[in-house]
């Protein structure tokens, strides 16, 4: 699939996809050295990427990683080997990059099966050379060398990087100086919701939190990494907080009894009409899991054991 880097505001450029890329210019005089923000899903991206920036006059510095699902992060080998480029990522984020296998076990909660050893859930192999600890500012040096600092709070000429939990175990957010916020996977748009209803999370309470956090986010533009950029991301977020609560609801109505966790996924999935094939049983099944721990932890339901399964019901 064709990547075209397109100007959004100032020199900073979005490549809609169905995984929105990001790049900002640095401009030093006559130098431009560009940040990546993520790399698409596989290495024909990576390949893309760095064509762009040869057809923009730009050099590729640096590529920061939002977090390390396959669909951001496949083309980081094939960046990396044809520009050397430094890799940012944060340390949890960075081992997944680094051991692909990590996300596919993950998942699978155990030696994944042949089905799940795939491009979707396992990019190829890459090793972040510096680590985010957001908040954090990441700027080029005169030289296109990549400097991470500490937040500053002066409006500086860099790329502010924000921690987005709920998605996964360490993604972030990035700001660029023209004030267009990357929300990564912290959202999803609003045909997804409809067609699919269930977007994966990791951490629902984490989710809920970061979805009130955007909307005190003060930017000129938002994107979304699966929906288009927009400029007030509230009706976007109100979407997603709604259909979490919907969802939240529909498992409890299942669980009036008592259900064990392998009749909580199917019947979630008949309310739905979701048809699981490997990937999304896996996908669809961790994050109903990740659902139910949070609705123990608010005490809405608890979780017992019947004859060897794991069942949940009503808080007695």
């Amino acid at each position: 699939m064709a990547i075209v880097f397109e100007p959004l505001a100032g020199n900073t450029f979005v490549a809609r996809s169905p995984t929105n890329l990001g790049l900002y210019v640095f401009r030093r005089g006559d130098a431009a050295r560009a940040v990546a923000i993520d790399s698409g899903g596989d290495e024909d991206s990576g390949r893309r990427i760095v064509r762009e920036c040869e057809r923009l006059g730009v050099s590729l510095a640096a590529l920061l990683n939002t977090h390390s699902n396959a669909d951001h992060c496949g083309g980081n080998a094939s960046v990396y080997k044809r520009t050397g480029c430094a890799i940012a990522a944060t340390g949890l984020e960075a081992a997944f990059l680094q051991y692909p296998q990590l996300e596919a076990s993950f998942l699978a909660g155990a030696f994944p099966q042949k089905a799940l050893r795939n491009k979707f859930l396992m990019a190829p192999p890459s090793r972040a050379t510096h680590l985010l600890e957001p908040p954090c500012e990441l700027a080029l040096g005169e030289r296109g060398e990549v400097d991470i600092q500490k937040l500053s709070a002066t409006g500086s000429d860099s790329l502010h990087i924000v921690s987005l939990p709920g998605h996964y175990f360490g993604m972030v957010g990035v700001m660029t100086p023209d004030k267009v916020f990357f929300a990564a996977d912290a959202l999803a748009g609003a045909p997804i919701l409809e067609k699919y209803h269930i977007f994966f999370f990791y951490d629902v309470a984490a989710e809920l939190e970061t979805l009130s956090m955007l909307e005190r986010i003060e930017a000129a533009w938002f994107v979304p990494s699966h929906a288009e950029p927009v400029r007030d991301i509230r009706p976007l977020v109100g979407l997603n907080r709604a259909k979490i609560f919907e969802i939240a609801e529909v498992i409890v109505g299942l669980v009036s009894d008592s259900a064990s966790l392998e009749d909580i996924v199917a019947d979630v999935c008949a309310h739905y009409d979701i048809i699981l094939n490997a990937d999304q049983h896996v996908l669809v099944g961790s994050t109903i899991r990740s659902y139910l721990s949070w609705l123990c932890d608010q005490g809405r339901l608890e979780y017992g054991f019947e004859r060897n399964r794991m069942t949940f019901r009503m808080k007695q």
